[in-house]
């Protein structure tokens, strides 16, 4: 077989399964996994798969990032109507964790008529927060992302295991049948430990983000309680999420299930 026909079967197969190990790959193609690791390189450098540990990850579904004010301005009437949608969830008085995501600060306006404890590792979120005369704020420690004013890092995590909450809000970069991902570790590392102390854990993702991945996986679909969205995810994805019995509420009014 031709190097070309090999690389062209191998992107196949990733594109299908959007990953692949260089075990499987090389059982498939009857080839060593040296063979294999340099035929993903090849296709790493073409842009037409990323390279992980143990394998690769087609490019065709990963979710585009964009940096946090392009993303505030995307699809903003959708997050307003999720962030309205949380508010209606929320009971006064309850303890939330923020994370930093767009979608989560869109529900923050609708909660300002309400009694809340409010914990998050961003500094724009703290300050709208801050708007809320009924609100208690408090915000983790960690090391300052300039760009995007949130905090990470291990002094972060530390901080968030002092917790038990009500809620936490999550917003959601990607989501596949293989999980809940985001596109850097930093971030991860803390929204993973705010799933963590969250007793009701409610993710936050327009249709956009819906059967994508992205780099660092931040918790399985069972941990989520929560979907909110504005349009019933499709296929094996809808189906991951009903066995996982995640309930999805969508900014359409009459269009929820559960």
């Amino acid at each position: 077989m031709l190097i070309e026909e090999r690389l062209a079967q191998i992107l196949a197969i990733i594109d299908k399964e959007q990953r692949a190990t260089i075990d499987e790959l090389a059982e498939t193609m009857h080839v060593s996994k040296d063979t294999i690791r340099r035929d993903l390189i090849r296709l790493e450098q073409q842009q037409l798969v990323r390279r992980i540990h143990g394998g690769a990850v087609s490019t065709k579904k990963e979710a585009v990032i964009f940096d946090y004010n392009e993303r505030s301005h995307m699809s903003n009437d959708v997050k307003q109507s999720i962030g309205r949608q949380v508010a209606e969830l929320i009971e006064d008085g309850s303890s939330i964790l923020f994370d930093s995501s767009t979608t989560v600060e869109a529900a923050i306006l609708p909660l300002q008529q309400k009694k809340i404890t409010a914990i998050t590792n961003s500094l724009t979120h703290a300050a709208r927060l801050a708007k809320n005369g009924q609100a208690s704020i408090t915000l983790l420690p960690g090391n300052l992302h300039k760009e995007q004013l949130f905090l990470s890092g291990a002094e972060t995590v530390s901080a968030i295991k002092q917790y038990i909450t009500n809620y936490t809000l999550l917003g959601v970069f990607a989501l596949s049948p293989e999980g809940v991902f985001i596109h850097t570790q930093e971030e991860g590392l803390v929204k993973r430990e705010m799933v963590k102390h969250g007793q009701t854990v409610i993710a936050l993702a327009d249709h956009s983000k819906m059967d994508k991945i992205g780099f660092f996986n931040i918790c399985p679909l069972s941990d989520i309680d929560i979907l909110i969205t504005d349009t019933i995810p499709e296929g094996a994805l809808l189906k991951e999420l009903e066995a996982n019995n995640i309930k999805i509420l969508t900014t359409l009014k009459g269009d929820r299930k559960s």
